[in-house]
């Protein structure tokens, strides 16, 4: 699965990278985007909002659709979890 298909709130770690050129990965690799990092999705489109540690970082669609990604389970929230919070 590519992070162009990922939803908002999504998780994910970073599997792999397919860059053309050494400069994008360069410059995604100074960013934090590299194999093995684990992100979110703040917003999905494009570009795709994604969250690294405590920083933001948007992604335009073509780049968004080279990082491959291992989504992460979201958690269960039982309903009556849900209703105590009201």
């Amino acid at each position: 699965m590519t992070l162009s298909k990922l939803q908002h709130g999504d998780r994910a770690t970073i599997v792999a990278i397919d860059a053309d050129d050494p400069q994008t990965t360069a410059r995604l690799a100074a960013r934090g985007i590299v194999p093995g990092t684990l992100l979110g999705v703040l917003r999905a489109g494009d570009p795709v909002l994604i969250g690294i540690d405590n920083e933001r970082w948007a992604i335009n669609g073509a780049e968004a659709a080279r990082i491959h990604v291992a989504p992460e389970p979201r958690p269960r929230r039982s309903l009556l979890s849900l209703l105590r919070r009201s």
